[in-house]
């Protein structure tokens, strides 16, 4: 018997830099699993082969991938209403059991045009999208819209009228990260992630400043460096190591012995004027705990039911420098710490790309 198909729209081209491409490509690869999988995006360059991608992004399974333009466009409203309504005209023509969509403005339309779709939100809106969001609870639109929601207070920020939603955390594929590097990096941290304003880099500019001996790797996209901190001179015990594939990430955390969240009390990203950090879910986190490595973070209340103090990581007060410089420096003085890093990827195993997918499709079984 033929497998039913699972509709993905999101609104990323591809090659891409973003974690929101980690999270689509490896929730498609984990759907296919259960069902035949199409991802639906803008742009996808024509040099950039399926091949590459389940290569680049440590894929188990193949799927199709759907490009709506013929070329790069910049995403704007004008591109989001044609991206929706050339998918909407493409899905009339195709069969399938499930829409699950990332992309706002698309789920809207679907859901005007009576197509069911599940729509998952990572953050708060602003401009336009925010205003044409409210049209989610009239209730001819509402009736075919499902949500899946990072953290339970973007039911509130977002005003969503409904009780159809569920709330699932980010995830990692657990065995990418299992590779420990026996040659473990001698007295260097490792940050990866974005580098928008609160992600961390103001912290560890501190500390390099006041703890020379203490060198910093930083993996990410420099595009991403927020105005503040690069007009600061780096301080020369910070390296900033540019982007990596995902897979070649996966290889290269887990040759760290300490690995850093230094979030502020504000959270930025790279929409302006949002701040996350009441209900993100980053994906670094996982990724982190995956590797079995000691992780260093940040006080914050978001995530304190999946990292715990002195249990499965460490937790400090962004603003105290010379005790995060204390923390970093027993680390490598001694295993005592170990435990840590073990315990993280011991729980890390109930937050799996597998485990969420099997989450939606027992939840969108309820249309």
């Amino acid at each position: 018997m033929e497998k039913e198909k699972i509709i993905y729209i999101a609104e990323f081209s591809l090659p891409n830099m973003s974690a929101y491409a980690v999270h689509v490509l490896k929730m498609c690869d984990n759907f296919c699993k259960h069902a035949k999988v199409e991802l639906i995006i803008p742009y996808q360059e024509n040099s950039y082969y399926f091949r590459k991608i389940k290569k680049d992004y440590l894929l188990k399974k193949r799927f199709k991938i759907k490009s709506i333009f013929s070329y790069k466009r910049k995403i704007n409203l004008y591109t989001r209403i044609l991206f929706s309504l050339k998918t909407y005209f493409y899905l009339n023509s195709n069969n399938y059991k499930m829409i699950i969509s990332r992309a706002i403005i698309p789920s809207l339309i679907l859901a005007i045009m009576n197509k069911k779709n599940i729509l998952e939100l990572h953050s708060e809106m602003t401009g336009l999208t925010k205003h044409l969001f409210k049209f989610c609870n009239l209730k001819f639109i509402n009736k075919n819209l499902k949500y899946i929601l990072l953290h339970h207070k973007l039911l509130d920020i977002l005003k969503i009228r409904t009780k159809n939603f569920c709330i699932l955390e980010d995830a990692v594929e657990k065995n990418d990260f299992d590779k420990i590097n026996p040659k473990t990096k001698l007295f260097t941290c490792a940050y990866s992630g974005s580098f928008s304003k609160g992600k961390g880099l103001e912290t560890i500019y501190s500390i390099a400043k006041k703890a020379p001996q203490i060198n910093f790797d930083i993996f990410g996209n420099i595009k991403t460096l927020n105005k503040d901190i690069a007009l600061k001179k780096v301080p020369k015990n910070i390296r900033f190591k540019g982007f990596l594939s995902y897979k070649s990430i996966s290889n290269i955390l887990p040759r760290y012995k300490v690995l850093l969240m230094p979030y502020q009390k504000n959270v930025g990203v790279l929409i302006k004027e949002i701040d996350v950090a009441d209900y993100f879910s980053p994906l670094k986190l996982f990724e982190y705990m995956a590797t079995g490595r000691t992780i260093i973070a940040s006080d914050l209340k978001v995530y304190s039911r999946i990292l715990r103090n002195n249990y499965n990581s460490i937790i400090l007060d962004p603003k105290n420098t010379n005790k995060w410089i204390e923390t970093i420096i027993e680390i490598f003085s001694s295993k005592k710490y170990d435990y840590l890093g073990r315990n993280a990827k011991k729980d890390v195993k109930k937050y799996t790309w597998e485990n969420r997918v099997k989450k939606i499709i027992t939840f969108s079984d309820l249309f």
